[in-house]
């Protein structure tokens, strides 16, 4: 049976990723292997490919949910007209 996650649980999970790699990035360890020559990924991506990526992921649901809230504010305010 699969989970169902609410909007709040998925930006949550999201949030928590993005600062976990956050704190990873900030360690020295993980910045001496990032900055060893011998560090490469297919697409020259870097820890703060993820954090970003997850950023805009997070950045997207907020601007569809505050869509979702003015398009429901106006939909209400035209029902209330056309009553």
């Amino acid at each position: 049976m699969q989970q169902i996650l609410t909007v709040e649980q998925i930006l949550a999970i999201l949030k928590g990723y993005e600062e976990s790699l956050r704190m990873l990035r900030a360690t020295p360890e993980y910045m001496r292997l990032e900055a060893s020559e011998r560090f490469t990924t297919s697409n020259d991506l870097r820890l703060g490919d993820a954090i970003q990526a997850l950023f805009e992921v997070h950045e997207a649901i907020l601007n569809i949910e505050l869509y979702s809230q003015v398009e429901g504010q106006t939909n209400a305010f035209n029902d209330s007209l056309t009553a």
